[in-house]
């Protein structure tokens, strides 16, 4: 009986555990610069940068949530942000250690 049980159990926590990693890489983005527009933001992969992944212009003082496609991949990713007017930065940040907030400020960006 005790067998029975753990065999059934496995598969539930596994699949339970998966899909709530699959969110893991979920983050809202931030305009915190005094103006500036952002008009771009771009993932380096597998040797090239994304499609846009922004819709919108994001003025400064708003958000937008952002979701990753997928999991997989290397936790330290470069990213790209395009200002209306100014040009691109380019940054890196290690989305593994649970990233739920990017500001971006006029110099610079900080997460958490």
């Amino acid at each position: 009986m005790f067998l029975a049980l753990r065999i059934l159990t496995v598969p539930f926590v596994l699949f339970f555990s998966t899909f709530a990693y699959a969110g893991d890489y979920d983050f809202r983005l931030h305009n915190r610069s005094s103006g500036w527009v952002i008009d771009g933001f771009y993932t380096y992969q597998n040797g090239r940068w994304s499609r846009n992944w922004l819709r919108n212009p994001l003025f400064s003082g708003q958000g937008v949530n952002m979701q990753w496609a997928s999991d997989e991949g290397d936790c330290v990713v470069p990213f790209r942000v395009k200002w209306r007017d100014y040009g691109t930065e380019d940054h890196k940040l290690d989305w593994c250690k649970g990233v739920s907030h990017v500001y971006m400020k006029d110099k610079g960006f900080s997460w958490d």
